[in-house]
């Protein structure tokens, strides 16, 4: 039997413009880690797995394993589908706080904060239009 592990998702954006923007929000509203940016082209990273708020994973931590967020220039309107692409989801240490990083980079939240038993749940739509989930578990 075949493993298989998810590591990378791209986003296509419009233009060299789309990249920058889009680079900016994960780096600094998300706190992604730039990898690769070009023009046309850029690689984050952000660390996967569980979150303590004890401990926030870094990239540089050996115990946890990297998702690699790939961010493309297209020109073509069928390359975008803005509404279709899928929806990313980031599990935070402290919600409050990064919908505000994030709202102040451009991002616009999808309506309320849910608070179900498990934690805090929230939706956003960036400014390149994707839809971003963020989860804050509950301690």
């Amino acid at each position: 039997m075949a493993s298989i592990s998810f590591r990378r998702a791209l986003l296509m954006v419009r233009g060299s413009n789309g990249v920058a923007s889009s680079v900016a929000f994960y780096q600094n509203g998300l706190g992604l880690t730039v990898l690769r940016h070009t023009d046309d082209w850029a690689e984050l990273a952000c660390p996967a797995g569980p979150l303590s708020p004890a401990h926030t994973p870094s990239i540089s931590d050996g115990a946890h394993q990297q998702f690699h967020l790939s961010i493309q220039s297209v020109e073509s309107e069928s390359q975008l589908c803005t509404g279709y692409s899928p929806v990313l989801n980031f599990d935070v240490v402290d919600m409050d706080e990064t919908i505000a990083r994030c709202v102040q980079m451009g991002a616009n939240l999808d309506g309320p904060i849910q608070y179900p038993a498990h934690g805090k749940v929230a939706a956003l739509r960036a400014p390149g239009g994707q839809m971003i989930g963020l989860y804050e578990p509950a301690v």
